[in-house]
This record gives structure tokens, sequence and C-alpha cells, in this order.
């Protein structure tokens, strides 16, 4: 493909200076803000709203509807103790993450599928303990169901090979 030079025109960067470009003085921030100073110092006879409290949670509690609590019902010894696998199980994850992505770039796999196959018993263990988890504690429900499915993932990821070099 022959390159003409009247082809190159089109394409070329304009080297005239552009003049219709206005550089605003460097006062004029000053100028704007000395306007709006006066014209709040003008009118301060609006009433203000109050200040939120630090930290956005005014907003927060806005945004998720919820009101003041005035009693909470203390956990049932069962769901602490299903509360505290579940914190085992994600503590084991994290530990199952670290074997594979060691620091020193060595993955041990040996370790990762045994830390993964302990996860998969100990789902197994909560399901078997709690067969009616549902209708008693579906939030925990949701959360056992979602480390079952992650665990399930990860052994499929496994046996297909995904983390051999």
């Amino acid at each position: 493909m022959k390159i003409h030079p009247d082809q190159l025109e089109g394409v070329r960067p304009d080297s005239t200076p552009q003049t219709n470009r206005v550089k605003p003085p460097s006062t004029a921030f000053g100028d704007l803000l000395n306007q709006e100073v006066t014209k709040s110092g003008t009118q301060t006879t609006k009433t203000s709203a109050p200040l939120p409290p630090p930290g956005g949670l005014g907003t927060l509690s806005a945004l998720m509807g919820v009101s003041n609590v005035e009693s909470v019902a203390p956990a049932t010894t069962a769901e602490n103790a299903i509360m505290e696998k579940v914190e085992n199980l994600l503590d084991k994850w994290d530990q199952y993450a670290q074997n594979l992505q060691d620091g020193s770039g060595a993955v041990d796999l040996k370790k990762a599928y045994g830390v993964l196959e302990d996860i998969d018993g100990t789902v197994q263990q909560i399901k078997g303990e709690n067969p009616n988890l549902a209708e008693q504690h579906p939030a925990l429900q949701g959360v056992v169901k979602e480390l079952e499915v992650m665990a399930v993932t990860e052994r499929i990821k496994f046996n297909r090979g995904d983390y051999f070099s």
C-alpha cells in the first residue's frame, strides 16, 4: 500500500496555535470565593439543619431504615455454636488461600487440598448436626450454603488442574 502525501494532510496535527482559548485571570477564583462568602454572610437568617454524627453513622442508619432498638434477644447456644464453626471455616478459607498463594511463589497443593477437605467436612458436619437450620436460622443457612458452594467449586477447580503450574 502506498502512502500519498495528499492523504496525510487530513491526519497531520494542526501546527497553528489556537487563539480562541481564553485564560481566566488568576484572581477569578478569589473573586468568586469572596462573592460566595459575602452571600452566605448576608443569608445567616436561614435555619440550618443539625449536623449528622461524625463518621457517617447518621446516614448509615437512614439508608438501612433502622431505628433504635430497645431490646435484642440474645443468641441461643446452638446459634452461637454454629456461628463459631462458621467463623472457624472462614479462618480455614484464609489458610487455604495462603497455601495457594505462598509469598515465596511456591504453591503447597497438598496442604491446600487437605485444608479444602477439612472445610468440606466441617460444612457437612454443620449440615448434619442441624438438619432444620433453614427454619431456625435462615441467615446462617445462607452462609453455610455459600460456604458449601465455594468448597465444591474449589474442589472442581483443583481436580480440573487449575492450580497446577
